[in-house]
């Protein structure tokens, strides 16, 4: 496999994380502090990943 290809595999892999743990978060009950955090974090980490691949694909670097 190319290295464009798991580049592209991240960043589908990382906007997911994204949106399906942000609503996880977001739809959360109040009292669930813990699942919200784990949520948030796991959110935040799927965003730096999303948007680190997609600057790699198009700056054409990889």
């Amino acid at each position: 496999m190319s290295s464009r290809k798991l580049i592209a595999n991240g960043c589908v892999l990382g906007w997911s994380a994204f949106w399906v743990f942000g609503f996880l978060g977001l739809s959360a009950p109040a009292e669930a502090t813990g699942q919200i955090i784990a949520a948030a974090v796991i959110a935040f980490l799927g965003l730096v990943l999303g948007v680190w691949c997609y600057l790699q694909l198009m700056r054409g670097t990889a």
